[in-house]
Formats: structure tokens, sequence, C-alpha cells
């Protein structure tokens, strides 16, 4: 890409091209370049691989549970925090606009410190307040009182603490390295924050009427990733488009539908209902295929779901399947015409926040 822009730049000088086309060819071959395979990036991932397999098979023949037993609180968190500080040194190191290869290695180091940062955070509420024990004389151990052991800590507040203080560096991440390996640790973090409250909501002895608290955390992430995914497409960022778009789709749907099990079911069924039509909706607005395929996907689970719940056992077994036949076969036809108006091309660039380099009319979605 660097000696295509050269050759653009000399091009553009000696007036062959203007500068409007000069953007659209390297916006094109940019496109293009995503999609070749590079014999170099396949054998550096190979690479990679390879170590992280000997370095996970190195890790599973050490006794890591007693290792981590004989150290001092002091020597856990500082496990944790030195690689972490060092991931993201590295990866500010690292980057580069001008160097694809290092670029790449900087997104690498960033993604794993995000998750690492949770780790650190976890692992020092963990271990803090560090309480030491003065030492006991031989002569004198029989004497003394047995320390008593420290009141456990519930994971669940470890854990939303963790997500929640992991997230304002992982978006600073992504906002100055805008790229998929940015994208994966927020929206990871989002979700756990979700499950996290979640966990701490739930309760088996919970009323009908008193689910909709289990539900509302994930409402609310749903509405985050969304958000982030338009953020995403107008910044252009690419790749977190889609991604934020797949997180923020599941975090409506699946919810609703397992919450639904247990719950009244008219209500559920219902807003699963909803939610899909208005995911699909969306998607042709902003066209995504992803929030197509996953409200046509879920729309499929809420009419299988409606036809042998109440159906199945008024008009026998074999014509439910018939329906179900019907139904799947009358939502593959709709997205198809669906994914036709979106156009191949012209989908697949908008799913990733980036627009088509001939046609000036086209926008970005």
């Amino acid at each position: 890409m660097a000696d295509l822009e050269r050759r653009l730049k000399e091009w553009q000088a000696a007036g062959l091209i203007t500068a409007e086309q000069a953007e659209a060819i390297a916006a094109f071959e940019a496109q293009a370049e995503r999609r070749r395979i590079s014999l170099r990036n396949l054998l550096i991932y190979l690479g990679a691989f390879f170590i992280l397999t000997s370095l996970c098979l190195t890790v599973a023949n050490l006794d890591i549970a007693g290792l981590w037993r004989n150290l001092s609180p002091w020597g856990r968190m500082l496990v944790v925090a030195a690689p972490t500080m060092t991931l993201w040194i590295a990866g500010a190191l690292l980057r580069r606009p001008d160097s694809p290869i290092r670029t790449r290695g900087a997104r690498a180091c960033w993604m794993a410190a995000a998750w690492m940062t949770a780790l650190t955070i976890a692992v020092i509420l963990n271990e803090w307040p560090i309480s030491e024990t003065p030492p006991v004389r031989p002569e004198l151990s029989r004497f003394a009182p047995r320390p008593e052991p420290p009141e456990p800590k519930d994971p669940r507040w470890i854990a939303l603490a963790a997500s929640l203080g992991a997230l304002p560096p992982a978006v600073l991440a992504l906002l100055v390295l805008p790229g998929l390996a940015q994208g994966l640790p927020v929206a990871t973090l989002i979700t756990a924050t979700a499950f996290s409250i979640f966990t701490l909501v739930f309760d088996p002895q919970m009323g009908q009427a008193q689910r909709l608290l289990l539900y509302l955390p994930w409402a609310t992430a749903g509405v985050i990733h969304l958000t982030a995914a338009e953020v995403a497409r107008q910044r252009q960022a690419g790749d977190p488009v889609w991604l934020f778009n797949l997180f923020g789709a599941w975090s409506w749907l699946l919810p609703a539908f397992l919450i639904g099990l247990e719950g009244p079911r008219p209500f559920w069924e219902t807003l699963l209902l909803l939610q899909s039509l208005t995911l699909i909706g969306w998607s042709l607005i902003r066209p995504s295929r992803v929030l197509l395929y996953s409200g046509a996907f879920f729309l499929l689970v809420y009419l299988v779901d409606l036809n042998f719940e109440y159906f199945a056992g008024q008009i026998g077994l074999p014509a439910a399947l018939l329906i179900t036949g019907v139904a799947f076969m009358a939502v593959g036809l709709g997205v198809r015409r669906l994914h036709r108006r979106f156009g191949t091309a012209s989908g697949s660039a908008r799913d990733n926040g980036t627009t088509r380099a001939n046609p000036p009319s086209s926008s970005a979605a």
C-alpha cells in the first residue's frame, strides 16, 4: 500500500488522475488488500499459534494452583500487574501508522492488556486488604490463638468491579487504534458487566414481575452495543461495526428467550417478536446483515416455539412440522430478498462501515 500511495501521488502530480480518482483507487485497493492472503502474515499467525500452544502446554504441566497458593498477596498482585503494564507499554511503543506489522502487534498487545487489566483488578480486590500476621515463636505456638480466616468475598462484586474498571482503558485503546482487536475487549467487558449485574440481581424466589429486573442489564448492554456500532459506523471504523451489532442483537434477544423459559410465556414471546422485528427493520435503515440474520434467526425461534407450544397438541405433530417448514421457507425467502436489496458488495461495505470506491452516491452504513 505504501508503494501504491507513492505512485498515486506521482500520477496525480503528472495530471493523469484527479484527487478524487486517487482516493477511489486507494479505497478499492485497501478493500482488495483485506481479502488477499499474505504468505508473510500466514506464517506469522502460524508461528504465533505454535508459540501460544507451546506456552499452554508448558503451563499445563505446572502445578499452577500450588504455585499460586505459595505466593504472598503482594506476589500474586505483582504476577498479574507486571505483564499487564508491559503489554500496555509494548503496544504504545509498537504503534506506528506506517508499519502494518507493528500496528498488528500493537493491537494484539492492547487487546491482551485490556483483558489482563480486568484480571489485575480482580486479583487486587480479592487480595486487599493485606493482613500481615506476626510470626509465632515455636515454643509458644501451642498457646497462640489460631488466626481467624478472612471472610470470603463475593466473586460477583469482584467481577463487576473488574469489568467496569477495565472498560475505560479498553475504550481509550479502541479510540486511539480502531479495529476488531480493540473492539473485542470492549464488547466482552460490557457483556461481562451485564452478566455480573444479572447474577447479583438473580434470586430463585423472584416473582414473575420481578424477573424484568433480570433483563434490564441485558437491555442496557444491548443499547450500549448498538450505540457503539453506530458511532463506529460514523467514524468508518470498519470491523467494530458488525462486532458491536452482533453483541447488541444477541444481548437483547438471547436473554429474553432464556428468561422467558421460566417466566410468563406470552409476555416474553411478545418481547422476543418485537425485538426481532425491530432489528430486521433497523437493518433496512442501517443496512447490516448481522442485524438482519440475528433478527431472522430469533424470529424463527419465536415461530417454532409458538407453533409447538400452542398448536402442536391441537393439530398434531405432522401439521406442526408442516407449519414449521413453511415458516422456515418464508423467513428464508424474506431474508434473501432483503439481502438482494442491500447488494452483495454494498452490503459488505456498509456492514464494515466503509464506502464503496466508485459510485459517489453510496453512503457509509
